[in-house]
């Protein structure tokens, strides 16, 4: 049996999380739990016991990222997977998203995938900043500052006019981002916002997690501006290793991150679609 998850359920598939060696869970803001009784999201059962769970709630409308799939300990996970897809994929249809996408980080997970329909498109690669000189920047008009809570909805503008839709923010995402962040800036000129970076932090390091600027200015330097004014603040509390990750095959990005002295880590993950 296939039914809706409510937020009711949130304890059942917390269980069900915990012991389970199946699990995907993508990688953005917000917990898998708090995805629970978001639609397109739905529970497998056999009699009254939750074997599975697929969470595939859109962000942006046009793309539903599968943002958890669990299939309980001594399942199929391909049995789980069948049953789930089948009615997940119908949904998302109908709520009007064009793609589904999945960023797996487990080895077993592309297998299943594949054998869905999905396509192997890009990939996500990892790059580390430790510590190596920037350079320095000439006098600008550019003034980089603190972004605010009150200016999500304008960040979110410049985000959705700087990613395809596969990979814009959500004024919610974003919000969740900032309240996560270490270091959100914004880059200014004569007072309108045109660019943004945001990067959380750990015991160990710190990511820089976003980073857009208005595609009419990119090319002159902002990105670099709010990159190293992130760098040398996260330097100043201690933290001299800085991830990122990007699409292999965003050229512009790799190029900014390579002239700061970003290096790859050798870490990828592949990016699968599959049109509804």
């Amino acid at each position: 049996m296939i039914r809706p998850a409510s937020t009711a359920d949130r304890a059942l598939v917390s269980s069900l999380l915990a012991g389970a060696t199946w699990k995907h869970q993508h990688l953005d803001w917000f917990s898998a739990i708090e995805l629970i009784g978001t639609p397109p999201c739905f529970l497998a059962l056999e009699g009254a016991r939750i074997v599975g769970c697929m969470a595939c709630p859109p962000d942006v409308r046009e793309i539903d990222w599968i943002r958890l799939f669990v299939a309980g300990l001594g399942y199929p996970v391909e049995r789980v997977w069948d049953r789930l897809w089948d009615v997940a994929q119908d949904a998302a249809r109908l709520s009007g998203a064009t793609a589904a996408a999945a960023l797996p980080t487990a080895d077993w997970m592309p297998g299943l995938l594949k054998r869905a329909g999905f396509r192997e498109v890009n990939q996500v690669i990892f790059l580390e900043w430790g510590g190596a000189p920037l350079p320095g920047h000439p006098p600008s008009k550019v003034r980089i500052r603190p972004l605010r809570r009150p200016e999500i909805a304008a960040v979110a503008e410049i985000d959705h006019r700087a990613f395809r839709p596969m990979w814009q923010l959500s004024p919610q995402a974003l919000e969740a981002a900032l309240a996560q962040s270490a270091v959100a800036t914004v880059a200014d000129i004569d007072g309108d916002m045109v660019g943004y970076q945001i990067t959380t932090a750990s015991a160990v390091g710190a990511h820089l997690a976003r980073l857009a600027v208005d595609p009419p200015l990119q090319g002159n330097g902002i990105g670099s501006l709010l990159v190293c004014d992130a760098l040398r603040t996260l330097a100043r509390r201690g933290l001299r290793r800085i991830s990122v990750n990007t699409q292999a095959d965003n050229r512009p990005s790799l190029r900014l991150y390579a002239s700061l002295g970003f290096a790859p880590t050798g870490q990828s993950y592949p990016v699968y679609t599959f049109m509804l």
